[in-house]
């Protein structure tokens, strides 16, 4: 395997992401304006983006022998992601089904079947940076031990005790609202900044439409305001800004200037309906050496 810039571990599955004028209620129906059906997960969706924007890529994670896990690969392959350790099995590839109305909010229902996990090989990989969401925990794990002198990255979205215990063996935690809150016991940013970053070199909260906050263990802190743009669709946003971030560390960028690219990325793939068919291409997404980081305090 080629020198990658970054490698991404944990969950693949297929998105079935429905668009809808407004999203029903409890017995309610409605019918979708449009339907996207196309690959998903934080980790693999990570990946897409990373060589979307011109980076070399590689996903870790599992896939079932059906259609769905075929379809996947393809569309990882389409865009030149590494594809040779994905685990297929006979369990079947999971499935989201997304709903979005036209205000851009977006409701989604997962199904997943529970398995052992998979001894993965990580032999004869070369990377500069590691990206995890935590689902596949015990290979990022291992990647870490194998990895320990280059940048770790967890996508904090759930709070789930596979992700709490990651987010202290990490050298960056980039954390939903929820995360944060859950991991803190507070509603307050400076709470979230205060606890995630003792146990970590570098800590960051996504805000969604407030932007993002930002740490490190020497005490300087940022905020990043979140771009102005006409927001139709969510989806993957937050898997996108990961995808950004973990390829603009890969080059060298600094912890504020990487997040700073990450939030123009995804705030532009609001912009397009869709997953991550809404990722920006390398010839869309804004320069990231021409990014000026925010270093307005919290």
């Amino acid at each position: 395997m080629n020198q990658l810039d970054v490698l991404s571990i944990g969950l693949a599955c297929w998105d079935l992401n429905f668009q809808v004028d407004q999203t029903p209620g409890p017995n309610g129906k409605t019918t979708a304006t449009a339907l996207i059906s196309e690959g998903g997960g934080p980790a693999s969706n990570a990946a897409y983006c990373i060589s979307k924007l011109g980076g070399k890529s590689a996903f870790i994670g599992r896939l079932g022998h059906d259609p769905f896990g075929d379809a996947h690969i393809t569309e990882l392959k389409s865009v030149g992601v590494q594809v040779d350790r994905i685990f297929r099995s006979d369990t079947p590839t999971s499935i989201a089904s997304i709903v979005v109305n036209k205000s851009g909010e977006r409701s989604v229902v997962n199904y997943r079947e529970l398995t052992d996990s998979v001894n993965f090989n990580f032999a004869g990989i070369h990377t500069k940076c590691i990206l995890v969401d935590g689902h596949e925990w015990q290979a990022s794990e291992r990647a870490f031990d194998k990895f320990p002198e280059i940048p770790s990255i967890l996508d904090a979205g759930s709070y789930r005790d596979a992700t709490q215990s990651l987010a202290r063996k990490v050298s960056h935690v980039v954390a939903s609202t929820e995360f944060a809150t859950a991991m803190s016991g507070s509603e307050q940013p400076d709470d979230w900044l205060h606890y995630l970053s003792e146990n970590t070199h570098f800590v960051a909260v996504t805000r969604g439409a407030l932007g993002v906050v930002w740490q490190t263990s020497n005490g300087e802190r940022g905020q990043i305001g979140a771009p102005k743009v006409s927001t139709i669709d969510t989806t993957a946003a937050g898997d996108i800004f990961h995808g950004a971030f973990a390829l603009a560390l890969s080059k060298g960028a600094s912890f504020p200037k990487a997040l700073t690219w990450a939030n123009e990325v995804a705030a532009l793939s609001t912009t397009i309906q869709g997953g991550r068919s809404s990722c920006p291409s390398i010839n869309r997404a804004p320069n990231l050496f021409m990014s000026s980081p925010s270093k307005n305090e919290t």
